[in-house]
C-alpha cells in the first residue's frame, strides 16, 4: 500500500513538474465548443425552456462530462492541450436578437459554471483528467461584454425584461445594469450599438451587437473581474486564458488585468503557474503586402499578452488554400510574422467557430495543405473541433442528436482526416525545426495557385517544405536551395506526392514535378548523387517586368539544343513547342488568352537527346491587356424588398440598403471576366476584409455550350427564364468561393473551384467589382451567349449560413417572410450578346 501511495505522489509530482515548465511552443490545441461537443449527461439539457434538440441558435446538449468521456478521442489525435469555450453561467435566451447564449459569450455570472454544462466539481474532474493524460487546458474568457439585458433606442433606455433566465447579470457589480437606478455606479458603458466599426471610439465605448460592454476604465470594475477570472486558475487548476474580443477594451485595462496587483499572472504565478498562458482574439488583417495587422498585435504583446491568435495570417492561408489566390501573398506574410513578432507564440488556425468551415468552399486536398501548413511552421497550430471528421457546418454537434449532425456520432479514430491530422502531430512533435526554426521562403507564385516553397532551419536540421497549390501539375526549377551540388533531399512527409529523394543540381537549385494540391516535405541529409550538366546554352530577349501590351514575338539564341518548350506560370502540362532553327528561335505569344497581371515564364530546353535538358532562368512579365465592356445593365432603386415587394431588412443599425442592387457591368481583359456590381449604400461597418458588409452577392453564369443546374443552392430559388448556371461565385466581405454545378442542389452549393475571384471596391461608385480569371469559368474561346444572374442577401458569418426570414424582422434576422420562401432580396439578369 505504501509503494502505491509513493508511486502515485511521484506522479502527481511529475505532472506538476511539467505543466509548471510547460513550453507552449511545443502544444498543439483542440478547440471545443462545449455545447456542440459531446452530451455525457443529457439531464441537463433541458432547463424548461425548450432548449434542447437540433436547433443551431439553441442548447444542443453537450457538456463537460461529455468532454471527459473523449478526452482520450482527444489525445489521440494528438493534441496535447484543449481550448474550451466559456463554461460560465450564460443567458441562455435573448429574444431582441431571436438567439441563445449555448456558446458561452453572454456571460450572466462570470463565476459559476452554466446548468448546461455541469458544476465547479464537474469542471475540476475535467481538468484533472485532462492533466491525467497529460493535456493542458485552456479556459476561453469574456471580460469585456455581458449578455444583452439592456439598450438604447432612440436614446431611451430599455431592459431586456424577457431574457431568460434572467434580464440583468446575477453577479455584483454587473448585476447593477438599470440605466435608471445605476448611471452613477458606471458599471457599464451606457451608450448605444456600434454602428461603425472602423471608429476607435466606438470600438471601445459603444455596446458590440448590441452586447453589454463593461466599463473597464473603472477601477470596482477592473477588480471584479480580476477576482471573476483568476477565480478559475485557483479553483480549477486551469492552465491558460482564450481572451475573447481582446480589441474592444483599452491597452490599460490589459495591462493592469494581466500584470497588476491580485492580476493574472500574480494568482497564477501564487498557484505555481509561471507559464500561463494569455492569448488574445484581435480580428484584425493585413492586406496583401501590408503589416498593418501584425503591427496590431504586437500592441497586445506590448501590454502583456504572451500569445495571441494570428488573424492575419489565417486570412491569408485561406486566401491561398481556399480561394486560390497568390502564394506570394503568403510567402510575405510569413517573412512579417518572423520579423515583427515572437512566430512561436502565435495560434495558428485555419477556420474557428466565428467563421465559415475550410471545407465550405474549400477541396478537401486544399484543406490538408493547410493543415500541413500550420503544423510545419512556428507557432501554435488549433484545431478546430469536427475538423478531423470533415466537417462543414461552423457548429455543428459530434453527437448523433444534434445540429447538423446527420444523426449519428462523428467520434470516428480510423476516418482520414483523424489519421491525417494524427500523422502531422506526430511530424510536428518528431522535428522541432517545426517549432523553432527560422523560416526563408524560397519560391511562391504571384500570379495565382501554384508553388509556394520555404524552407525553416534549426540546430543543423535544414527541412524543407514544398507545395502546389494549383489544380494541375506545376513544374519547380530554379529554386536555391542553400545546399551543395549533388546533396540529396529524403522525404519525411507527403501528401498526393512522391515520397522520393530529390538531388540538388546545379548551382544548388531544385528541380521537381509537383502534382496537383500536393505536398513534400524532405530534410537535407548527408547523402549525395551525381549530377549530369549537358553543354546547353540558351538566352532569352526579354527584360525582368517586361510590361507587355499586345501579341508578342518573344526570341533568343540556343546553341548544343534541339528543341526547348516554353512553360507560362509553371504549368508543365500546357507547355508548347518551339523550333530552334540555325541556333535562333522566336515564339509568338497571343496574350488574349491569359488573364492580366504578373505572369511567369520558363523554358525546357533539350540537347540532342530527350535525356539531356535543361531549365532556363524565370522570366516575370507584367500583361497590360485593354478591356472591353461586353454588357451593362440598369437596376431599379428601392425595389430590394423580395419577388413579392414585402421583405423588410434586420433591425440592427449596420443595415441600410446594401442589397438593392442599382446595375451591373460586364468587361473581358484578356481571359477574364470583369463584373461590376452598383449598390445603394456599400458600407464596411464590421470592417471586412473584401471591403463591404451586409451584402452577399450570388453569381450564377451559365455557359450556353453546357448543361448546368437550375437551383439556387440555400435560396428556395430557381434560375429565371428557363435558364441554367455552370460556375457559381458566392461573394460577401468576408469569402469569395466558387463552385460548378456538379454535385449541386437545394441544400449544396456544387464543386468547389478555383482560382476564386478577386475583389475591389469602388466607394465613389459604390461599386464591387469582381474580376474571375479565366481558369475559373473553362477559359471560352468566346463569352456570347453567356447569361449572367445575379441575386442579393445576406450571410450570417458567425454561423456561416444565409440570415433567415420570419413575419417580423429581427436584430439579425429578416421581415416579411418565412423560411421557405425565397431568399433573394433584389436581381438582375444580364445577357451578353
Amino acid at each position: 500500500m505504501r509503494k502505491l501511495l509513493l508511486s502515485l505522489l511521484l506522479i502527481a509530482f511529475a505532472t506538476m513538474v511539467c505543466f509548471a515548465g510547460t513550453a507552449w511552443e511545443d502544444q498543439i490545441v483542440y478547440f471545443i465548443m462545449i455545447d456542440r461537443f459531446s452530451n455525457g449527461d443529457p439531464t441537463n439539457d433541458d432547463m424548461g425552456y425548450g432548449e434542447s434538440g437540433s436547433d443551431n441558435s439553441r442548447y444542443n446538449g453537450g457538456d463537460l462530462k461529455g468532454i471527459i468521456d473523449k478526452l482520450d478521442y482527444v489525445k489521440g489525435l494528438g493534441a496535447t492541450a484543449i481550448w474550451i469555450t466559456p463554461p460560465v453561467a450564460n443567458q441562455w435566451w435573448n429574444p431582441w436578437a431571436n438567439y441563445g447564449g449555448y456558446h458561452g459569450y453572454w456571460a450572466r455570472d462570470f463565476k459559476r459554471v452554466d446548468e448546461h454544462f455541469g458544476d465547479i466539481d464537474l469542471y475540476r474532474k475535467l481538468v484533472e483528467e485532462a492533466h491525467e493524460r497529460g493535456l493542458l487546458v485552456i479556459q476561453d474568457i469574456v471580460p469585456n461584454h455581458v449578455g444583452d439585458y439592456f439598450r438604447f433606442v432612440n436614446g431611451e433606455f430599455e431592459l431586456n425584461t424577457e431574457s431568460i433566465p434572467t434580464s440583468s447579470p446575477e453577479q455584483y457589480p454587473f448585476s447593477l445594469n438599470n440605466f435608471e437606478d445605476n448611471e452613477t455606479d458606471q458599471i457599464y458603458h451606457w451608450t448605444p450599438d456600434i454602428s461603425d466599426f472602423n471608429d476607435h471610439y466606438q470600438k471601445l465605448n459603444y455596446q458590440m451587437s448590441g452586447l453589454d460592454d463593461l466599463n473597464t476604465e473603472n477601477t470596482a470594475v477592473v477588480s471584479a473581474l480580476k477576482d471573476s477570472f483568476t477565480f478559475w486558475i485557483e479553483e480549477a487548476d486551469i492552465d491558460g486564458f482564450r481572451i475573447d474580443t481582446a480589441i474592444y477594451a483599452p491597452m490599460e485595462f490589459w495591462k493592469e488585468f494581466l500584470n497588476g496587483e491580485a492580476g493574472v499572472y500574480e494568482v497564477a504565478t501564487r498557484n505555481d503557474k509561471t507559464e500561463f498562458l494569455t492569448f488574445g482574439e484581435a480580428w484584425v488583417r493585413s492586406d496583401p503586402f501590408d503589416d498593418s495587422g501584425e503591427i496590431v498585435i504586437g500592441e497586445f504583446f506590448d501590454a502583456g499578452m504572451n500569445a495571441m491568435l494570428d488573424f492575419p495570417l489565417n486570412i491569408e492561408l485561406r486566401s491561398v488554400f481556399k480561394e486560390g489566390k497568390a502564394t506570394a501573398n503568403l510567402g510575405y506574410r510569413l517573412e512579417v510574422r518572423q520579423s515583427r513578432l515572437n512566430q512561436t507564440r502565435l495560434l495558428t488556425f485555419i477556420d474557428n467557430h466565428d467563421m465559415e468551415r475550410f471545407l465550405k468552399g474549400g477541396g478537401l486536398s486544399s484543406l490538408k495543405q493547410a493543415l500541413a501548413f500550420i503544423f510545419t511552421i512556428p507557432g501554435i497550430p488549433v484545431i478546430y473541433y469536427g475538423t478531423e471528421q470533415g466537417f462543414f457546418e461552423t457548429r455543428a454537434t459530434m453527437f448523433a442528436e444534434g445540429f447538423q449532425s446527420g444523426g449519428i456520432d462523428h467520434f470516428d479514430t480510423q476516418s482520414e482526416l483523424y489519421n491525417y491530422v494524427r500523422d502531422l502531430s506526430k511530424l510536428r512533435q518528431e522535428y522541432p525545426v517545426f517549432r523553432y526554426g527560422a523560416i526563408e521562403i524560397l519560391k511562391s507564385d504571384s500570379n495565382g495557385p501554384g508553388i509556394f516553397a520555404y524552407r525553416l532551419e534549426h540546430n543543423g536540421d535544414k527541412v524543407f517544405v514544398i507545395m502546389n497549390t494549383a489544380g494541375e501539375r506545376r513544374i519547380l526549377a530554379n529554386m536555391k536551395s542553400g545546399l551543395e551540388e549533388g546533396q540529396v533531399i529524403e522525404p519525411i512527409y507527403t501528401f498526393n506526392s512522391l515520397a522520393k529523394g530529390y538531388t540538388v543540381d546545379r548551382e544548388g537549385k531544385l528541380v521537381m514535378s509537383m502534382n496537383p494540391r500536393s505536398v513534400y516535405v524532405g530534410i537535407a541529409s548527408e547523402e549525395s548523387g551525381e549530377i549530369e550538366i549537358p553543354n546547353i546554352e540558351f538566352t532569352v530577349d526579354l527584360e525582368d517586368h517586361q510590361k507587355i501590351d499586345s501579341t508578342y514575338t518573344i526570341t533568343g539564341t540556343a546553341s548544343g539544343a534541339s528543341s526547348a518548350k516554353i512553360i507560362f506560370d509553371t504549368k508543365i502540362e500546357e507547355a508548347e513547342d518551339i523550333e530552334i532553327v540555325d541556333g535562333k528561335w522566336s515564339y509568338e505569344w497571343d496574350i488574349s488568352k491569359f488573364d492580366p497581371g504578373i505572369h511567369s515564364i520558363l523554358f525546357k530546353i533539350y540537347g540532342e537527346t530527350r535525356r539531356e535538358s535543361i531549365y532556363s532562368d524565370d522570366y516575370t512579365v507584367i500583361l497590360d491587356i485593354p478591356e472591353l465592356l461586353l454588357a451593362s445593365l440598369a437596376d431599379p432603386e428601392d425595389d430590394d424588398r423580395g419577388p413579392q415587394g414585402r421583405y423588410e431588412y434586420p433591425t440592427d443599425i449596420t443595415f441600410k440598403n446594401q442589397m438593392d442592387l442599382l446595375g451591373a457591368n460586364v468587361k473581358q481583359i484578356g481571359a477574364s471576366l470583369v463584373l461590376g456590381m452598383k449598390i445603394k449604400d456599400l458600407t464596411d461597418s464590421w470592417g471586412p476584409q473584401n471591403g463591404f458588409d451586409h451584402v452577399t452577392f450570388q453569381i450564377f453564369i451559365d455557359d450556353p455550350d453546357k448543361k448546368g443546374a437550375t437551383v439556387l443552392p440555400f435560396q428556395n430559388a430557381s434560375m429565371p427564364d428557363g435558364l441554367d448556371w455552370d460556375y457559381f461565385i458566392f461573394a460577401n466581405g468576408w469569402s469569395i468561393v466558387a463552385y460548378s454545378a456538379e454535385g449541386s442542389g437545394p441544400g449544396s452549393f456544387g464543386t468547389a473551384i478555383s482560382p476564386t475571384p478577386l475583389v475591389q471596391t469602388n466607394k465613389m461608385n459604390n461599386e464591387v467589382i469582381l474580376r474571375i480569371a479565366g481558369d475559373t469559368i473553362g477559359r471560352p474561346d468566346d463569352l456570347k451567349g453567356f447569361n449572367i444572374y445575379i441575386t442579393t442577401w445576406d450571410f450570417d458569418g458567425i454561423e456561416a449560413v444565409y440570415r433567415d426570414i420570419y413575419p417580423e424582422p429581427k436584430s439579425y434576422h429578416f421581415g416579411g417572410g418565412n423560411k421557405e420562401d425565397p431568399y433573394v432580396m433584389d436581381d438582375i439578369l444580364i445577357k451578353i450578346d
